[in-house]
């Protein structure tokens, strides 16, 4: 597909191909506000529309399960480690406040899906695991999770899933830091 440049707002647009909500949202702010640079929200908007959109459509999926999306990682993450990890530590890696951790915490403990014990290093505290039913569950659950990701995906070819994940990475490495 050929791409142009518009002489009136000096976004990138695809010609003649189809248009999306950030195309129309930039074309409309390059009307209103002509000065100032709105081409980072090619980028930055529809990275968030994305996460949007995937949001919606994963918690849709995982419904079945009793499982929100921020539930799931946390299963996974606890699934992943090989030491039990306390709240702070879940909060910090899934970039959760406080208070949302413990919330899905206390879920997840009712359904089962995790234990936790107290922290002999603070007895204030605990310490979170994958339960064993909840490990099984979710390594159940698991392969048809990743093929649900996998087509919420599948418009792009392997060669644009992967330079798509090496620049989300490059981001992601920077920021992370």
């Amino acid at each position: 597909m050929e791409r142009s440049t518009s002489q009136d707002t000096g976004i990138d647009i695809l010609r003649g191909g189809p248009r999306d909500w950030t195309d129309r949202a930039q074309a409309r702010w390059a009307e209103l506000r002509p000065d100032v640079d709105v081409e980072p929200m090619g980028v930055v908007g529809r990275l968030m529309r994305a996460v949007q959109l995937i949001m919606v459509r994963c918690e849709a999926y995982l419904e079945p399960f009793d499982l929100s999306r921020a539930e799931f990682e946390i299963v996974s993450a606890l699934c992943r480690s090989e030491v039990p990890i306390s709240p702070g530590e879940l909060a910090r890696q899934l970039l959760f406040t406080g208070p949302a951790t413990t919330k899905r915490l206390r879920h997840l403990e009712q359904a089962g899906w995790i234990a936790r014990s107290v922290n002999p290093d603070d007895a204030r505290g605990f310490l979170i695991v994958a339960s064993d039913d909840g490990a099984r569950r979710f390594a159940e659950i698991l392969p048809g999770y990743l093929a649900y990701e996998s087509s919420l995906v599948s418009v792009l070819h392997n060669d644009e899933r992967a330079a798509t994940a090496a620049t989300l990475r490059r981001l992601l490495v920077d920021w992370d830091a």
